[in-house]
């Protein structure tokens, strides 16, 4: 997935409001957030991660990592 979509459409997972987002914005999930964020990563990579995993989600960069980065390109 091209990073600029990636970012688009985690930004509505997230529920955020800014228009721009990279790698160093912070990450807040709620539970509602914590939801659309797992089930974008299931669409998008087929991936399952858990709630639990989530937890130590901090910026948007330990999301990647926690995705793969290799999954993403420029």
């Amino acid at each position: 997935m091209k990073k600029s979509v990636f970012f688009t459409e985690l930004k509505d997972a997230l529920m955020l409001e800014d228009d721009s987002i990279n790698e160093s914005t912070q990450v807040r999930l709620t539970s509602l957030s914590t939801l659309g964020v797992i089930a974008f990563i299931d669409e998008n990579f087929n991936k399952q991660v858990k709630a639990a995993d989530l937890r130590e989600v901090k910026i948007i960069d330990d999301l990647i990592n926690l995705i793969g980065p290799e999954n993403l390109v420029a």
